[in-house]
């Protein structure tokens, strides 16, 4: 069963990037790899030192600007 992870820039982002999987585990792999990809960059690029705390916000963040749900399915 193919796969779509939608990834938004924020939570008004009118045109989101879509990327299609045919497992689960691959899209599920490459959700993972963008998050972590974009809170590693913030933390590398932040002039100040980053609490645990904000680290877990960042993840929390990303997370929800991301989703995957099984093609075809419409919210």
């Amino acid at each position: 069963m193919p796969y779509k992870i939608t990834q938004s820039i924020d939570h008004l982002d009118t045109n989101p990037l879509v990327t299609t999987f045919d497992e689960e585990w691959e899209a599920l792999e490459f959700m993972h790899e963008c998050i972590n990809g974009v809170v590693q960059y913030r933390v590398d690029h932040s002039p100040y030192a980053i609490t645990e705390e904000e680290l877990n916000e960042m993840y929390e963040q990303e997370r929800e600007l991301i989703r995957i749900e099984p093609e075809g399915e419409e919210k």
